[in-house]
């Protein structure tokens, strides 16, 4: 857990060895699969299903217990690094009612993490945490309008939404039977049309899935890892 009395005034670099992309309109997206605005100082992060393992074991799947652990971990080390003022969690931030107590636990220790922290909820995000934290539905910053997918909603009229919800990923194939898949930030670009823009699935557990454009754009995708972030042409 981070000290709020060790929190600085001013943007800190992320350290050399930190993997990450300049993706246009002053946003970076870090390869522990963040999306970054250094000059507002936000972070943001979706998808994040804390408790997935926990969910699985409950229906009766033998799955090991450290994605917890992993999330929360990978988690501090981001802000650690960025030291945003606001962190967005955006959507599924929790996954199902599954684990309750370690997901309150773990939500308190987050929310003394930065000095702002904006819950927007997403279709997993069940059970008694939406009793304990304050949740909402979106959230903007400027002309950046955060929601996290699952809903139909009009789009802003400009600026950009940034989305989570469809765990984008990219699959590369050797044609001798090797094959990665590495999740993804996509953003979609449309004339007279807010730029979209698609997070990586947070979580250690989130599979992926090939991005479909979700209307007649000109689409750009970003492969992460964590000592690589590179733009992907398909």
């Amino acid at each position: 857990m981070i000290d709020p009395n060790e929190k600085s005034t001013g943007h800190s670099p992320p350290p050399a060895s930190a993997a990450v992309a300049e993706i246009g309109h002053g946003l970076i997206l870090d390869g522990r699969l963040a999306l970054v605005d250094p000059a507002a100082r936000w972070l943001a992060v979706a998808d994040l299903h804390f408790g997935y393992e926990a969910n699985r074991r409950r229906e009766g799947g033998l799955w090991p217990m450290w994605g917890m652990e992993t999330i929360a971990s990978r988690l501090e080390s981001l802000v650690r690094d960025w030291q945003p003022e606001t962190l967005v969690l955006v959507g599924d931030v929790v996954d199902g009612s599954a684990a309750p107590d370690e997901a309150i636990a773990w939500l308190t220790r987050v929310h003394t993490l930065a000095s702002h922290i904006v819950l927007i909820a997403g279709n997993h995000d069940r059970g008694p945490i939406r009793r304990e934290f304050q949740w909402i539905d979106d959230w903007r910053h400027g002309d950046v309008f955060f929601e996290h997918g699952h809903l139909t909603r009009p789009a802003p009229d400009r600026g950009s939404r940034i989305r989570g919800h469809v765990h984008p990923s990219v699959n590369f194939n050797d044609g001798s039977g090797t094959r990665l898949r590495l999740p993804s930030l996509v953003i979609e670009e449309a004339p007279d049309a807010c730029r979209e823009i698609f997070l990586p699935a947070f979580s250690p557990w989130a599979g992926g899935t090939r991005h479909t454009p979700t209307a007649p754009a000109t689409v750009r995708q970003w492969a992460c890892s964590p000592r690589r972030v590179f733009e992907y042409f398909d």
